[in-house]
């Protein structure tokens, strides 16, 4: 069991140094296929430990039900000083492996993808070592056996994912949002940080065990959850501190679909999972976790419905997915955020690569006003990016219909008014969703292909892309079609019981069958009206006009102002104070104090210079002349 988590962390990252230290001396194709194998090789080793713990509970319990403490693997002490040591420790649990599996597989299959995505770059070697270090990073973030090591992922997924949207460096852009991106993720490393300094002031531990010391105040466990929920917030790209994650679009079509769908942006809610307990000693900032969530997927899907890129407009979509995770997470219901983390990997992914077939067979344009058609061209691209839209939307039998609506009837069984209001916002968002969904496949698939894509199309010999391009959107396919089966809580939840030992749900998040019930069949018919509506506003043959609304047309394209409102607050402000520094200090003292320093010690050099004449009867005058001066000294003091 721990022997697969070792191989599982280990072998992405050996799959990284290879790459390093080959360099050049490597074809780019075999620096493609050891990241990729390294991958797979990772995910041999989730298989490992998921089935030697599922079946470690079958042979001690016979029951999905278990009790069982965690299993901590060290392999060494890393840190010490007194009572407080760190190891090098990976934790293997039910809520771990379920990671493991998700970031390894998924992200295996991205970086299959990349083969063929990737092909001619010049940089595909150092492109490939980056996403290996990526998937290692996410990897020991969700295997770390404490808090430090947690944050240590946390922080490496950070640098790898500034690498990776930057990777194009010769577009100004591209630099841009990977500053973007690593500046308002540091904010949340830092928030992170300082609730770990809480934790260990109160129990010179960061063990997760820490989090159940009842020495708290009620402050300190506030503080704890909020310091969590604002790391939680930035990698998850909730607000207030979402505006990266559209501008990560900057980056290669898989470097989306492995943050936006399997990886980095997932790991708030297994955050917000994994530290529970103070989430649930300070029940109010939990509360707001799922507040925050509500707001967050009303908030993206409505900028979504304005977006005319096709990766901007899925990248909105992951925000308002993610949201829903948020709002399960804060109710309670920690095992259907994660459920809807596992068909959001699914379907996101294959939305991500099968609109990266389309960039990649129209060379590289990804504005949807010209790109209409191209289903006609792209069959097996049309189809499994349905596969995905219907998913995303939560219609049956697809998988997102078992994950999403369990959500939304969890925010119904808290019984109260904001857990009501919840429940309204959920079923607002799936109508977005429906709406600018297939506002985006009506514009891009059906019909008759527009003369841009005939004049730029272009086939991979027989087929719509390279196998290695096919192959994971085939598998992904499938997932996200049948993958929700996995869970439908009216009637068996395995996924809830496998996680319960390490997330067990609030009874008060807990709905009954009823509630079940009337949300799938709200949600649904939500999904449908607004692609209904969708049909008729953008279909080829339009029944209704795009409204005019300039004014909400003009905040929507402006994502509600959240750019130039910290452009105003933080920016500019920084700028005007950075350049009165420069003019009022730096220029006048320090540049300045610089040159008169150097003339200074030139002309002090001069004079030393022409007293050194290298006459012996000189320095010996000098000699007895300072003799003089420390007897005279010593007299006078006398």
């Amino acid at each position: 069991m721990t022997g697969g988590s070792w191989l599982c962390l280990l072998a992405p990252l050996g799959g990284t140094i290879v790459i390093t230290l080959c360099g050049t001396r490597i074809p780019r194709v075999a620096a493609a296929w050891i990241a990729t194998t390294s991958c797979f090789v990772a995910f041999g080793g989730a298989v490992w430990a998921f089935l030697a713990l599922r079946g470690e509970r079958c042979v001690h319990l016979h029951s999905l039900v278990c009790t069982q403490p965690p299993h901590l693997t060290t392999a060494w002490t890393w840190l010490q000083s007194g009572t407080f040591h760190v190891g090098l420790t990976l934790l293997v649990d039910q809520l771990s492996t379920v990671m493991m599996l998700i970031v390894s597989g998924v992200g295996g299959l991205i970086v299959l993808y990349s083969i063929g995505y990737m092909e001619g770059d010049p940089e595909e070697r150092r492109y490939f070592a980056y996403i290996a270090f990526f998937v290692f990073s996410m990897l020991l973030l969700v295997e770390g056996g404490n808090l430090l090591l947690l944050l240590v992922g946390w922080g490496l997924v950070g640098l790898s994912s500034y690498l990776l949207i930057g990777f194009w460096h010769e577009r100004p852009s591209a630099v841009q949002a990977a500053k973007k991106a690593f500046v308002m993720n540091a904010f949340g490393d830092a928030t992170m940080a300082l609730a770990f300094f809480i934790v260990i002031a109160h129990t010179h531990s960061l063990s997760f065990g820490s989090f159940g010391y009842a020495g708290f105040s009620q402050t300190a466990r506030d503080l704890i959850a909020l310091g969590l929920l604002g790391g939680a917030a930035a990698k998850s790209a909730q607000i207030p501190l979402q505006t990266w994650l559209p501008d990560a679009m900057e980056g290669p079509t898989p470097v989306s679909a492995l943050i936006h769908a399997a990886t980095m942006v997932t790991a708030g809610v297994y955050l917000i999972a994994r530290t529970h307990p103070i989430f649930e000693q300070a029940r109010t900032i939990e509360l707001i976790a799922a507040g925050t969530g509500a707001l967050t997927l009303l908030v993206a899907g409505l900028i979504a419905l304005v977006q005319v890129d096709i990766k901007r407009v899925i990248a909105y979509s992951t925000m308002s997915q993610i949201g829903y995770m948020f709002l399960g997470a804060g109710v309670g219901a920690y095992a259907n955020g994660m459920f809807h983390l596992l068909t959001h990997a699914f379907f996101k992914a294959l939305l991500f690569m099968t609109a990266g077939l389309a960039i990649h067979a129209l060379g590289g344009e990804q504005d949807i006003r010209k790109m209409r058609g191209i289903g006609r061209l792209m069959p097996f691209t049309k189809w499994c990016f349905l596969a995905g839209a219907l998913a995303l939307v939560g219609i049956p039998p697809f998988s997102g219909f078992f994950s999403k609506d369990s959500i939304v009837a969890s925010a119904a069984a808290l019984g109260t008014w904001y857990g009501w209001i919840f429940w309204v916002c959920g079923i607002v968002g799936a109508f977005l969703t429906g709406l600018y969904t297939f506002r985006l496949w009506f514009l891009v698939f059906p019909g008759e292909p527009s003369p841009f894509v005939r004049e730029h199309h272009h086939r991979h010999g027989r087929w719509e892309g390279s196998l290695t391009m096919l192959v994971p959107v085939g598998v992904l396919a499938v997932l996200a079609t049948v993958g929700g089966w996995l869970q439908w809580s009216p009637r068996w939840t395995p996924f809830t019981d496998w996680l319960a030992p390490a997330a067990r749900t609030l009874p008060a998040a807990v709905p009954t069958n009823t509630q079940e019930y009337y949300t799938s069949a709200a949600t649904v018919i939500a999904g449908l009206v607004g692609i209904v509506i969708a049909w008729a506003i953008y279909a080829e043959r339009r029944r209704l006009a795009v409204p005019g609304a300039p004014f909400w047309r003009r905040t929507l394209e402006e994502k509600f102002y959240f750019d130039l409102l910290y452009d105003r607050i933080f920016y500019t402000p920084a700028v005007w104070i950075s350049g009165a520094l420069r003019r009022e200090f730096e220029e006048p003292v320090v540049l300045q104090t610089g040159t008169d320093l150097g003339e200074t010690t030139l002309a002090t050099g001069s004079v030393v210079r022409r007293i050194q004449t290298g006459f012996l009867r000189t320095y010996v005058l000098f000699l007895a002349a300072g003799a003089a001066g420390v007897v005279l000294a010593f007299l006078i003091a006398k």
